[in-house]
């Protein structure tokens, strides 16, 4: 509603809209992972830690190398940012939305077949990428692909291959330290599909034309 009435207005809405988007991620991360380190304490701590420090490591060698992902920079738009020696900006929420996306997809998975279960949640981290790509690099400008590819958004292939193996391997080591979804929780799927329906409601509210 607030991306509504400032898109209609024409207002800025100043620090509102990052400091939104950081609680909204956090809060996701909180609601998809809380029933997990309720119930496995310590172990669940140091599976999503690990998941973390993956998605860190990944997105700042894809943005400096242009691997795995395709040849793409960071805009400042994605608030707080810092630097990067070769140029360009790397947002600090960033490895927290690889980490929701990678972690909640693998626990949406982690019903299936343990053989298959972390290929299911690569798979499910990448299609909803795939889903956001257009957004997120289209009127967010949160990134700007530099050799442009055939998906959604101006994606390369290489994105959607690199998020299904990096996702796979992050459900690979959740799988190994015992972090499947427990119980009948329903978190990760709910907060999976809010964060895609945001996404894509934001878009479309960004995409209405104003005079």
């Amino acid at each position: 509603m607030g991306s509504l009435f400032s898109r209609l207005t024409k207002l800025d809405p100043g620090p509102i809209a990052p400091v939104s988007a950081v609680l909204t991620l956090g809060l996701g991360c909180a609601a998809a992972f809380g029933p997990l380190v309720r119930e496995l304490g310590r172990r669940a701590w140091i599976a999503l830690m690990l998941v973390l420090v993956l998605g860190a490591a990944v997105e700042y060698v894809g943005v400096t190398s242009g691997f795995p992902f395709g040849r793409y920079a960071y805009t400042d738009a994605w608030w707080p940012t810092v630097p990067l020696p070769s140029d360009g900006h790397f947002p600090l929420q960033v490895p927290f939305a690889w980490f929701l996306m990678a972690g909640a997809s693998y626990l949406a998975a982690s019903r299936l077949p343990a053989l298959v279960a972390p290929l299911g949640g690569g798979l499910l981290a990448a299609g909803l990428d795939l889903l956001m790509e257009p957004v997120m690099a289209g009127p967010l400008g949160y990134w700007r692909w530099l050799d442009p590819g055939p998906l959604p958004g101006g994606a390369p292939v290489a994105n959607f291959l690199g998020w299904l193996g990096t996702a796979t391997i992050a459900g690979l080591a959740m799988q190994a330290l015992g972090a499947r979804r427990v119980s009948e929780s329903r978190e990760p799927v709910v907060v999976l599909a809010g964060h895609l329906l945001l996404t894509l409601g934001i878009g479309g509210i960004l995409s209405i034309p104003v005079r």
